[in-house]
């Protein structure tokens, strides 16, 4: 009866242990904040067609990042292994929520570095894959202060 307790509570004690461990690894890691949202008001096809023409981001292995809320003229560098993509100064626009769209390569990851925050993000080619546009909204005092929504439905930019 002894041995059989000992056993059991042995077992117990394992299982605490390994839940704590596990969930203290997944609070300290950094994780973005990430959502999924299709439903919302999209852009006419016109508007849709002129912006990829624009871009020049047709082809399948394009995606449009966005850069929508809260940019305050900061500099903002994006960049993948290959190049860098994008720097400069952006300015949300407080009518239309924009800042800046630009063209990134979803087969490859892609990193936000925000220099005022000193802060980076990667968006991941895993996931660009699967939606076209990719809104990136600046939210000042959270940790990644960026907000990721993966869309396939374009919002009205004007």
């Amino acid at each position: 009866m002894k041995k059989t307790f000992s056993i059991v509570l042995s077992m117990l004690f394992v299982v605490v242990v390994l839940g704590c461990s596990s969930s203290k690894a997944v609070t300290t890691k950094s994780k973005a904040n990430v959502q999924y949202k299709d439903d919302f008001k999209s852009a006419s096809e016109k508007e849709e067609t002129a912006l990829l023409k624009k871009l020049n981001a047709s082809g399948e292995k394009y995606s449009v990042l966005i850069f929508t809320k809260n940019y305050k003229g900061e500099k903002i560098i994006t960049s993948n292994t290959q190049k860098k993509l994008h720097s400069g100064y952006l300015i949300s626009n407080l009518k239309t929520g924009i800042a800046e769209e630009i063209r990134i390569d979803n087969t490859i990851d892609t990193k936000v570095f925000d220099n005022l925050s000193k802060k980076e993000i990667i968006i991941p080619a895993k996931e660009a894959q699967k939606h076209k546009y990719i809104y990136l909204m600046k939210k000042p005092g959270d940790n990644p202060p960026f907000l990721i929504t993966y869309s396939n439905t374009l919002r009205p930019l004007e």
